[in-house]
């Protein structure tokens, strides 16, 4: 199958890299239309018509990529033009993101609604709209009306080529690195962390170990000041192929622990990167991490936004390391058998065959 990925997308981002690499390990040839997000939406336009010009005879379908649902009424004309169906990857709604998670807009705003209004244009317009969890395509299907036969779930997957089980560098058989990755967003929960670091103020065995940056970083920094914490290492982003090396020197990952919508229904990656590196990972109970993971058997969950239940648990963990080796080893071979690429793009392919035959 030869598929044209369109779209304003960063190609080392997680989401449409593990797509495109699951397209490609079950047999997809892909092409790009692909123009630089900062762009304002009229001015990508032009060069995609352009892009695309030169390469549909060569493509089946169209795949929009993430975060771009402003460019599907865009790909939905050209799909009609040249008799292409238009896949739309809606892991995240910009709704949700900018208005609900973030607060951006107030709800009743015209910012929120002009949102509202171009997540449903998309949803209405693809042929078939991808997304993450059982618990965002009922979030899809009751908000937007959209079909839920037109929703297909495609996992959020790990890419088994960069992460995989590999030994510490580190000698730091005296402390418990426990470690988060991430961009500070709500839903992530860093607040959460810095007071159970604070609980645990009184353990010299434990260090948490933060990288990343993003606009929460600072408030999390002047918390962690405020309630005198030590036992905190805040690292700035690091490159992303390197990214596997802190995970390998971690003992405990962390996932997220805000509670928030988009944590209740989305799929962290850095829940799969910890587990596909046999690590023991903690995050938060919520519907989504429930439909591949089971609490005590592939990792362990907490509640949302309770610093006292994830610093028990981290004490409790650390007390009892062959239920720590337990769950990395369990939850690592969960991630092999259904969140690998070639696990993912068997379903993925088979499903866009069925839309291409009933062109």
């Amino acid at each position: 199958m030869r598929i044209c990925y369109f779209g304003a997308f960063d190609l080392s981002y997680t989401r449409n890299n593990f797509i495109r690499r699951a397209l490609e390990l079950n047999d997809c040839q892909i092409t790009y239309c692909n123009v630089p997000q900062s762009w304002p939406t009229y001015k990508k336009v032009l060069p995609l018509i352009k892009q695309y010009k030169k390469i549909w005879r060569e493509c089946d379908l169209i795949v929009v990529a993430e975060f771009c649902q402003a460019v599907v009424p865009l790909a939905w004309l050209l799909g009609q033009i040249t008799g292409r169906p238009v896949i739309f990857d809606m892991v995240i709604g910009l709704y949700e993101a900018s208005v609900l998670e973030r607060g951006r807009y107030p709800i009743n705003s015209f910012a929120a609604r002009k949102l509202y209004f171009v997540d449903k244009i998309a949803g209405m317009l693809s042929t078939k709209v991808l997304t993450g969890t059982m618990a965002y395509k009922d979030y899809l299907v009751n908000e937007f009306k959209i079909s839920p036969a037109k929703v297909q779930v495609t996992p959020l997957g790990v890419d088994d080529k960069l992460f995989f089980p590999k030994p510490k560098s580190e000698n730091n058989t005296d402390r418990i690195i426990i470690m988060y990755h991430g961009s500070y967003i709500p839903n992530h929960g860093v607040e959460t962390i810095i007071r159970a670091a604070a609980n645990l103020s009184r353990y010299s065995t434990f260090t948490f170990r933060l990288i990343g940056d993003g606009e929460g970083k600072s408030h999390a920094m002047q918390l962690a000041d405020k309630l005198g914490v030590e036992n905190i290492e805040f690292l700035s982003k690091v490159p992303f192929e390197q990214l596997s090396d802190y995970i390998a020197n971690s003992d405990i990952v962390l996932g997220v622990f805000g509670d928030t919508s988009q944590a209740r229904k989305a799929m962290a990656n850095k829940i799969l990167e910890g587990l596909a590196m046999q690590k023991t990972v903690v995050t938060g109970n919520t519907m989504s991490i429930r439909e591949n993971f089971k609490h005590m058997k592939h990792l362990w969950l907490v509640p949302l936004a309770d610093a006292s239940a994830l610093s028990d648990s981290l004490i409790l963990l650390s007390k009892d390391k062959s239920l720590m080796t337990e769950l990395a080893e369990s939850g690592y071979l969960r991630v092999v058998d259904r969140l690998t690429p070639i696990a993912v793009g068997k379903a993925l392919v088979d499903n866009l065959y069925t839309i291409t035959e009933r062109q």
